[in-house]
């Protein structure tokens, strides 16, 4: 299997340094390039290099992450991104999701984890398992049911998705395809008009539907 290609997005030159030597031991996953800032990193990605994933902070300078998520999906949206953060910011973490990233991680995430959550990533999933996204969005449930028109059917799909599961997970688990749970993940996404897995959870879970 061809590692996953992993770019570092974070202005601590230190943590930056470390964690890619910590993922260059990995088999799973290279890390070619580190970036400072959202601005260097985006001026690459407009150069036309592509990595699979970006692991990116929220606290950067010149350009936060959030808006760097946001640009990066505007113009490369084959480019996964994870947030990668050292504080529980909550309504910041969750406006990440909502710009487009594929999951986040605390800073106090072993490397193991970083890369299985990324491999869950590259097979379509969303990176929200270890009951960190329920601790962090959990909290940031409306009181008041957002009537967003779904089924049954749907709702149960946002549930799997909200335990980390894969699209293929959720079919063996439902009983039903892969094709008709992408089917659903479609509805879904019309919906409440998200564009990623990670995004309707985190909607989701801001609405209480689930």
């Amino acid at each position: 299997m061809t590692p996953i290609n992993i770019w570092i997005v974070e202005d601590d030159s230190g943590y930056r340094r470390n964690l890619q030597k910590s993922l260059q031991r990995e088999e799973r996953v290279t890390c070619s390039r580190t970036f400072p800032s959202c601005v260097k990193f985006l001026e690459a990605i407009e150069a036309g290099e592509r990595p699979d994933v970006a692991l990116m902070d929220l606290g950067l300078p010149k350009m936060d992450g959030v808006e760097g998520i946001r640009r990066l999906k505007d113009i490369a949206p084959d480019v996964a991104a994870v947030v990668l953060t050292v504080e529980e910011r909550k309504e910041k973490v969750l406006k990440a999701i909502e710009a487009g990233a594929m999951g986040y991680f605390l800073k106090t995430a072993s490397v193991e984890e970083i890369v299985n959550a990324l491999e869950q990533v590259m097979q379509g999933g969303a990176a929200l398992g270890a009951g960190v996204a329920k601790h962090v969005l959990g909290e940031l449930k409306k009181p008041a049911k957002v009537e967003y028109n779904l089924s049954d059917r749907e709702i149960e799909v946002l549930s799997h998705l909200a335990e980390g599961l894969s699209s293929k997970e959720i079919g063996s688990k439902m009983h039903i395809s892969v094709a008709t749970v992408k089917f659903h993940l479609g509805k879904i996404y019309q919906k409440l008009d998200v564009q990623t897995q990670s995004g309707a959870v985190a909607k989701a879970l801001r609405s209480d539907l689930i």
